[in-house]
């Protein structure tokens, strides 16, 4: 079984980092391995947000953003204008809308697969209110099955009160049995779980064959990366310091560290360099004490230490 990326595309208050998270939770709750996070622009009411969502069947070690998704959802078509929502789909990737569009208008814009559905209505006759994220939820499951619709019930029973999960849940059937599909060729799937692939050995076999080749000439491993960025856009946070944000920070006991640089790879806020004896050290300057350099070292050669003092 392959990894799975999802992208969402909504307005701040539509949802779309909750739906990201219920389909996670609905994973989880099959047994596979799965992540969710948002991304915000500016943190207002209708401007554009971005959440992802991956699921595997392995462990996902994977903190970044998706650039190359198997299966792009845009809670609002609007977006189309404002936001290049299909960047970076897979030639095989999945694009479901909510319109009220045939979803053969958005073949032109070269997807293979689309699947639409008025969500926005849906949402409006069920909930009462235009929030289309869970309506979305529901489309994607008719035109991919990632995870069952029981255990998208089941998460979404879980996450709301017992009367907006009813609703909710309605629309989820709704949007199931409305969403309409193209798809221009037969696609072959970059997730395929176990059930699936029994009842389709031979796209099983082609895809199997595409994760086995060998990598591009411009993929690189993380060991032969050089450590070091440095972003010249303005705002950047090395312009000024944000360690004062933290209430813990990484202490690194240099007898365990083994120098594998997994705390250097995995730090969002690049604040690792690499010492001249070949340790990676924190820069406490720009450090916010997240912790995900102490949960990734495979040594436990760093532990998170409270704060005593404040930072100056």
């Amino acid at each position: 079984m392959n990894m799975l990326e999802i992208r969402f595309h909504g307005r701040g208050g539509q949802g779309a980092v909750t739906s990201a998270e219920l389909l996670a939770q609905a994973a989880i709750l099959e047994g596979k391995q799965a992540r969710a996070f948002p991304s915000f622009g500016p943190e207002r009411r209708g401007a554009p947000v971005t959440a992802y969502c991956r699921i595997s069947d392995r462990p996902l070690r994977l903190r970044t953003v998706i650039s190359e998704p198997d299966i792009v959802l845009v809670l609002d078509p609007s977006l189309f204008d404002a936001v290049d929502v299909t960047a970076g789909l897979k030639d095989n990737g999945i694009l479901v809308i909510n319109t009220k569009n045939d979803p053969k208008h958005f073949a032109v814009r070269g997807v293979k697969q689309v699947a639409t559905v008025d969500a926005t209505h849906i949402a409006m006759e069920v909930l009462k209110r235009p929030i289309t994220n869970t309506v979305l939820l529901g489309a994607l499951i008719r035109v991919c099955a990632i995870v069952d619709m029981d255990s998208i019930v089941a998460a979404t029973a879980d996450r709301f009160k017992q009367k907006i999960a009813a609703s909710n849940i309605e629309a989820l059937h709704k949007a199931y049995a409305e969403t309409l599909i193209f798809q221009e060729e037969p696609r072959v799937a970059s997730y395929i779980d176990e059930t699936a692939a029994e009842k389709a050995p031979a796209e099983k076999s082609q895809n199997a064959a595409a994760v086995k080749g060998a990598p591009s000439a411009a993929t690189y491993r993380w060991h032969e990366l050089e450590p070091g960025c440095v972003i010249a856009d303005p705002g950047n946070a090395v312009t000024y310091h944000t360690g004062d944000w933290r209430t813990f920070f990484p202490q690194l006991y240099k007898e365990r560290c083994i120098k594998c640089g997994l705390c250097w790879i995995f730090c969002p806020d690049m604040a690792y360099n690499k010492s001249p004896e070949g340790f990676y050290l924190v820069a406490l300057d720009y450090c916010k004490g997240c912790g995900i350099c102490a949960r990734e070292c495979p040594t436990g050669a760093i532990s998170m230490v409270e704060e005593k003092e404040p930072i100056l």
